[in-house]
């Protein structure tokens, strides 16, 4: 080894940096180019996991708008596969179809990504975003359907998104943060070359040429930088133009958000509160027609508010016909009747599911369904099929309700009679010997097995009856050998 003296420095070279400053620089370093890198890795997957089923036979999208949130937000990618021509229209998931032009306000055919939310007796479907209050106006055919949900990409669409809608300042900003990082990996991560004394090698070869060797060393740093630029100059000019088309996850006109991309608020919460024990709750009475009282089964509490007309109704003397209380004007009744009024306001601000056809018969999936013409009969049976789901709900809206002589209304797949709602703006008529499931709220009167012929033809009701009156009419509940059991929850 050769022996060298001490360098020494230029009176005009600038300082070299303290041990403390190099080490914390070097941290600086260190952690901004692995920042770099970790984003650039994972817009690269993410750009890469958006495209890559289409070599399977799927398709992607670019999501526009937040109607489907919190699940799907705007500039998510999802991918989608074709629905096979056998199989079922996916009821509950989220698929991809055309929404013709006039479908749309603007008279624009586009690809619109929503929820199937019901299936329809004339075999469409009925649609709606998570965000929004109201279903889809428009039902869907199966024909429409381009592809059913798979894979959520998040984020990756939002370049796409921003150049299509004219969010220049937004792309720009996001181009420059993900070339300071490419440039941040390129000069902290990759090494530079090193110039080598040959007084650093013990044995000093003869032949030892550094600026070969140097030349040498720059190739594989060169080529890591090169590819480290082609890779990132890719992933920039894939997301801004990712080869996905845009689907519109569309609001309707009572979508619930403070703005375009709020989360719709949850929905009011059913519940009867203090109206729960009654099984018999009127505004101004609730009569009982079956002579003397007998043949009458109530295994609730009876009310009326602000009437207090109670006829034939007792759970006391000799013929006691009601296992509850009999509240007749009280502050309970008044306090259950202000609960039920609650209730009602709730359940008119569910979403509606689909309008159906005025007569209700055979079979019924879970949803919140109203009158093509206002009305709802029930001739024969009805069978409300919850399909396994012993929360599923059966809301039903209209103008008024009846049901024909020896009527039915059947539960099945789990349903609850808890969970059954009739909502009705007038009256409520059932013919003789009906048997019911459910709460049956009213703003006009209800009337029941009225025309009984004998003690075998009597009204069975699974629920409870609630007429709230409606200004000088209505509030009344008129019934002939009722047998009234609350529902379980």
């Amino acid at each position: 080894m050769s022996n060298r003296e001490p360098f020494d420095t230029s009176p005009t070279a600038a300082p070299s940096p303290t041990p403390v400053m190099g080490a914390l620089w070097g941290w600086f370093r260190l952690l901004t180019g692995t920042a770099a890198q970790v984003y650039l890795v994972l817009m690269a997957t993410l750009a890469v996991i958006a495209v890559l089923p289409v070599a399977f036979g799927w398709h992607s999208t670019v999501i526009l708008t937040g109607s489907m949130e919190p699940h799907i937000t705007a500039g998510d990618v999802i991918t989608l596969s074709t629905l096979p021509g056998g199989q079922p229209v996916p009821l509950g998931h989220v698929v991809q179809f055309t929404s013709p032009a006039q479908a749309q306000s603007d008279g624009v055919e586009r690809l619109i990504l929503h929820r199937v939310v019901t299936d329809n007796e004339d075999g469409t479907y009925t649609t709606a975003g998570d965000a929004n209050a109201d279903v889809d106006s428009t039902p869907l055919t199966r024909e429409q359907i381009t592809g059913q949900a798979r894979l959520l990409v998040p984020f990756i669409g939002l370049p796409a998104l921003w150049l299509g809608t004219g969010q220049h300042l937004r792309l720009g900003l996001w181009a420059a943060a993900t070339i300071a990082a490419l440039l941040a990996t390129l000069t902290v991560l990759v090494p530079q070359t090193r110039t080598d004394d040959p007084d650093d090698d013990p044995d000093n070869a003869p032949g030892y040429d550094p600026a070969a060797l140097q030349d040498t060393e720059k190739i594989p740093v060169l080529a890591r930088r090169g590819a480290l630029a082609v890779a990132g100059a890719a992933v920039l000019a894939g997301m801004v133009n990712l080869p996905a088309p845009p689907s519109t996850a569309a609001f309707t006109a009572r979508t619930s958000t403070r703005a375009s991309w709020a989360v719709a608020a949850a929905p009011v919460p059913l519940t009867l509160g203090r109206a729960g024990p009654y099984g018999l709750l009127a505004a101004a009475a609730a009569i009982n027609q079956t002579p003397g009282g007998h043949e009458t089964t109530v295994n609730a509490s009876v009310g009326t508010s602000p009437g207090t007309n109670i006829v034939a109704f007792q759970n006391t003397g000799a013929r006691p016909n009601v296992t509850g209380q009999v509240e007749p004007g009280t502050p309970a009744a008044a306090a259950a009747m202000t609960d039920a009024r609650t209730l009602e306001g709730a359940l008119n601000s569910r979403a509606v599911t689909a309008s159906r056809a005025a007569t209700l018969s055979g079979v019924i999936t879970p949803g919140v369904y109203t009158s093509t013409t206002g009305a709802f009969h029930i001739p024969t049976t009805l069978t409300l099929d919850a399909r396994g789901n012993p929360a599923a709900l059966f809301i039903f809206r209209a103008t008024s309700l009846t049901a024909a002589l020896n009527s039915q209304i059947l539960l099945t797949g789990a349903a609850k009679a808890a969970n059954v709602y009739w909502v009705m703006t007038g009256n409520v008529t059932l013919a003789t010997n009906t048997t019911s499931r459910g709460t049956f709220l009213a703003r006009g009167s209800i009337t029941a097995n009225l025309n009984s012929g004998g003690p075998t033809q009597r009204l069975t009701l699974e629920g409870r009856f609630i007429s709230l009156g409606a200004g000088t009419s209505g509030g009344v509940i008129e019934l002939n050998r009722p047998t009234i059991t609350l529902p379980t929850a």
